[in-house]
């Protein structure tokens, strides 16, 4: 491997050309998550914090972003994930596994920047969203169809989103699964600050088949000087009781 890298060093220096450092994220953002059967409700504990980097525009006029989770018992952050966000809502992740988490795919599709563009700030609303979640190049793709409405509310400032959706793959496997969420929309920020999801395939309607997904903004880069930092859910317990630290959190 030293040898190697000597090689590529001498190569490097006769092309005159010099490694280029990956790109700094345009704007840094930070979810505290819970993810947890219904059946068992989590207490409004998190399982941990999930790290996503808006790294800028792709030439197809995506947006890039990079997405990360440290999950409170583990030592270090799970492999870094990249996916492109359309302004059709559209997420594409043509990388080979891991694929996104649940976690991932439940904030993704929001962050598309025309995602809330139907909510008005004045009055109550309803519309429709359809989008994809391509993964491996759209060798698996599901189709998602939601229903939204929303409340402003703070003068408009804060909307108040809930949904109801159908995942279908599209493949063989023709997997279904239906959606009731209700997000919290800055319109300021324009991000969803709190999502909160649950989901159940189709036809099994048991709550023990049931996934409910959590998420609180706590930072954002873009925030100015002297904004107050947004409060962490409350830590998980362990089986002796105590609370336990996560870094990604404490940091």
């Amino acid at each position: 491997m030293k040898i190697f890298g000597m090689l590529l060093v001498a190569l490097l220096a006769l092309t005159g050309e010099a490694p280029t450092a990956p790109a700094a994220p345009v704007r840094h953002l930070e979810y505290a998550f819970a993810i947890y059967p219904t059946a068992k409700s989590n207490g409004g504990d998190y399982n941990g914090t999930l790290s996503v980097d808006i790294l800028g525009t792709a030439p197809d006029g995506g947006m890039l972003v990079q997405a990360s989770e440290w999950w409170y018992y583990t030592l270090r952050p799970r492999q870094t994930r990249e996916c492109e966000i359309y302004a059709g809502r559209t997420v594409r992740c043509d990388d080979v596994p891991p694929y996104p988490s649940e976690v991932e795919l439940a904030l993704f599709p929001l962050l598309a920047r025309d995602f809330f563009s139907g909510s008005l700030p004045n009055g109550a609303s309803s519309w429709q969203q359809k989008f994809e979640l391509s993964f491996a190049k759209g060798l698996y793709v599901t189709a998602t169809s939601m229903d939204l409405s929303a409340t402003p509310q703070n003068g408009g400032q804060v909307v108040i989103v809930t949904s109801k959706g159908l995942f279908q793959q599209l493949d063989r496997r023709d997997r279904k699964t239906v959606e009731e969420g209700q997000f919290v929309y800055d319109r300021a920020a324009s991000l969803p600050v709190v999502v909160h999801e649950v989901r159940s395939p189709t036809p099994t309607g048991s709550i023990y088949s049931q996934t409910a997904i959590n998420l609180q903004l706590m930072k954002d880069s873009a925030m100015p000087p002297g904004t107050p930092e947004l409060q962490p859910l409350p830590q998980p317990s362990t089986s002796s009781g105590r609370k336990t630290s996560s870094p990604a959190v404490a940091a």
